[in-house]
């Protein structure tokens, strides 16, 4: 194990900054995932497709952030936050394994 030796100056840093700081990085990745609401009624197949998608996002240990999925006739929406850019594209991803979505629609996802 290599260990790296750090200024006095930077340990002091560290310690004032506090436990948040120190966790960081042995934190896992999370991601929060809910169903949205459309106005109107949703079909028992969007209801579907939502939580199964919703499981498969959950499952991913890669991902960090916050999302919201609606879908209306096989076209998922996608709102809220990641943590990284290449999280959208993974989401895309893992959405786009789903033979009944037609489309996915990220405009409202963001960094």
């Amino acid at each position: 194990m290599k260990l790296k030796m750090i200024g006095f100056a930077t340990a002091i840093t560290l310690l004032s900054s506090g436990p948040t700081y120190a966790n960081q990085s042995h934190e896992t990745n999370t991601v929060y995932v809910q169903a949205g609401s459309y106005i109107g009624p949703q079909s028992s197949e969007d209801q579907r497709l939502v939580s199964e998608l919703i499981k498969q996002i959950q499952s991913d240990h890669k991902l960090s952030g916050q999302l919201e999925l609606t879908s209306r006739n096989g076209s998922v929406a996608i709102t809220g936050r990641v943590a990284e850019v290449t999280m959208i594209y993974r989401v895309v991803e893992i959405i786009k394994r789903n033979s009944s979505v037609k489309n996915i629609d990220v405009r409202q996802l963001d960094t």
